[in-house]
């Protein structure tokens, strides 16, 4: 490897066209990608931008070397070093291969285009890489063809390991805030909306986490949502879903409530007396509790809310989080300002946290959180 001009020979024999040579180059660079002294030679003495191109090329190949090809890949981009050295070259080297490879996910080798995706989305871990393909348009064009191709596919394992890997890939780019997204929310949270309907726990509770990134960042895209009945499927999971399901399902009603008097309003209606949100607030998770008090905070709004929690522990509830018991300071300044909405909505609260002598215990809390 070190010997001069072996290198450049082994990179332009990737590009042999002689099935036999390819092989045989692809599998001694798999060797040398399995060791971390292997790894440090490579990435010493090879072209990186080079040799990603290469791999990239062999996605399309119905054989073992994509699989060697895709598992270089993935040994490389664990390194640090790599994604680093290779983050001024990702735009114009890996990129354009990439997205062309979404689009045309049919001719690809679909063995292997789980491993390749989250390939790449373990390289966008680099903050510069993922913010290169979080910029890009084409990027998030391509990847809603991709999710196209799974919608109207049969849905079989290796579709569902492809969409996996897509919504995970999409997860760790919507991390970013960018005019980018903002323009495609719409476009995402409309597929986000059908992925809703299937039966697959996994899809459901990335998809439900991408519409917690996406929502925030587009009232749009929250309008697009309430209209699909995003809150009643939200509100499902929160009575039937697993913990890290429920954490965003919550998350994702916060958003809508906060944006839209629909969401609020169609929330009162489906949990009566608050039931569902009142018992998330004694969970652990504070994510879960800091969004159910949201949510119940912003749903005070809607008229007869407030009246329907009253002969309720709400009020010792709210306050409890509002007092310090909670460890998150948001956690206890939404508590703080639902008891504000709650009795400004319903006095008839006012008299109740009196008696607990809340009043004083806001005040307090109040001047140690600022």
């Amino acid at each position: 490897m070190q010997w001069a001009g072996t290198t450049e020979c082994l990179i332009e024999l990737l590009a042999s066209e002689k099935p036999d040579i390819q092989k045989e180059c692809v599998a001694l660079v798999l060797m040398y990608s399995l060791t971390e002294h292997g790894r440090a030679l490579l990435l010493r003495n090879l072209d990186q931008t080079k040799l990603l191109e290469r791999l990239m090329g062999y996605m399309h190949h119905q054989d073992l070397i994509a699989a060697n090809a895709v598992g270089i890949m993935a040994n490389l981009a664990a390194e640090k070093k790599f994604r680093v050295q290779f983050r001024p070259n990702f735009a114009t080297a890996v990129m354009p291969h990439f997205i062309t490879l979404l689009r045309n996910l049919s001719s690809a080798n679909r063995a292997v285009l789980p491993q390749c995706i989250s390939t790449v989305s373990n390289m966008a871990g680099d903050e510069g890489i993922r913010k290169q393909l979080a910029d890009s348009e084409e990027c998030w064009e391509a990847c809603l063809v991709a999710m196209d191709g799974y919608l109207s596919s049969s849905k079989d394992s290796q579709h569902r390991d492809i969409a996996i890997a897509l919504l995970g890939l999409m997860l760790n780019l919507s991390l970013e805030r960018n005019t980018v997204i903002q323009g495609q929310a719409v476009n995402i949270t409309a597929r986000c909306v059908t992925l809703l309907c299937c039966m697959d726990g996994d899809i459901i509770t990335k998809t439900t986490r991408l519409l917690s990134h996406i929502l925030p960042q587009s009232n749009e895209a929250v309008d697009e949502a309430v209209k699909a009945g995003t809150v009643k499927k939200m509100f499902k999971f929160l009575k039937a879903g697993g913990q890290v399901t429920v954490r965003y399902a919550v998350m994702t009603l916060a958003v809508c409530t906060k944006q839209s008097r629909q969401a609020s309003e169609e929330l009162v209606k489906l949990d009566k007396k608050f039931c569902t949100l009142v018992k998330l607030q004694s969970v652990e998770d504070e994510l879960i509790v800091g969004n159910a008090v949201l949510c119940l905070s912003q749903c005070m709004d809607v008229p007869g809310a407030a009246t329907a929690l009253l002969n309720s522990d709400i009020v010792k509830i709210l306050l409890k989080h509002a007092g310090g018991d909670a460890r998150k300071t948001t956690v206890q300044q939404n508590a703080a300002i639902a008891l504000g909405k709650l009795c400004t909505a319903e006095p008839r609260h006012l008299s109740q946290l009196r008696q607990l002598h809340g009043l004083e215990i806001l005040n307090s809390c109040m001047k140690h959180i600022k």
